[in-house]
């Protein structure tokens, strides 16, 4: 993009930081705190999947929607354990980061670039985001549970383009394919780059997309800008 690009606009999980690498709040877990089968928590829980994202439901009203629907009861303090682990384990996310992200997001703020995070997020994962240290390199933080559009759609592209005052052939977006995301914002005009630093040291590692570039290391994104 040369000295075209004035913003880089990242995904959070997976590209900025890594689920992987650390002990993880399984769903099986959650449900064997809760005392509800795993099978008739997953029927309801995907109920509301969207909805957690688009802001229409919170994490925690999500867990009364499974037992409103299983017919059960729940005391309160079982819900606040269930919510208080998951936010730990997702703040344990943010102590796994790869050094080269950060020096990767230092070098685009000395260059004098932008930075922006695109995130489908659900309410505890926001709440952990802007707690954490990550939070304070971006100059706008879209989440999906707060502007009620998720990715792939072109809107949530659009909204940031328009917090950051810029147009979409001045940005670049960064992210590890997931949600369709790179598709999402080859359609708004935004040029697309798949982060694999991540996705390389899964279990099961991710393909490479057809018709994107590909970025083995963080510090590979600079390439496409100077």
């Amino acid at each position: 993009m040369g000295k075209n690009c004035k913003a880089v606009i990242f995904d959070l999980f997976e590209t900025l930081i890594t689920e992987w690498g650390h002990k993880k709040y399984t769903k099986s877990e959650m449900c064997a705190d809760l005392g509800i089968e795993r099978e008739l928590f997953d029927v309801y829980w995907k109920e509301k999947g969207s909805d957690r994202y688009l802001g229409n439901i919170s994490f925690e009203e999500s867990l009364f929607y499974v037992f409103e629907k299983c017919e059960k009861q729940v005391e309160k303090e079982t819900i606040a354990k269930v919510i208080d682990e998951r936010i730990r384990t997702k703040a344990e996310c943010f102590d796994n980061i790869n050094q080269d992200v950060i020096e990767l997001l230092k070098q685009l703020r000395e260059w004098g670039l932008k930075t922006a995070i695109i995130s489908n997020c659900s309410s505890e994962e926001v709440k952990v985001l802007k707690e954490s240290e990550l939070y304070k390199y971006f100059d706008e933080v879209v989440l999906s549970y707060e502007v009620h559009m998720k990715k792939p759609d072109v809107c949530i592209y659009e909204e940031t383009l328009k917090r950051l005052s810029l147009d979409a052939n001045e940005c670049l977006f960064v992210g590890d394919g997931g949600s369709n995301e790179l598709e999402g914002a080859k359609n708004a005009g935004i040029k697309a780059i798949q982060a694999k630093w991540y996705t390389d040291q899964l279990p099961v590692k991710r393909d490479n997309i057809e018709g994107f570039q590909v970025a083995e290391k963080p510090m590979d994104i600079l390439k496409n800008i100077r």
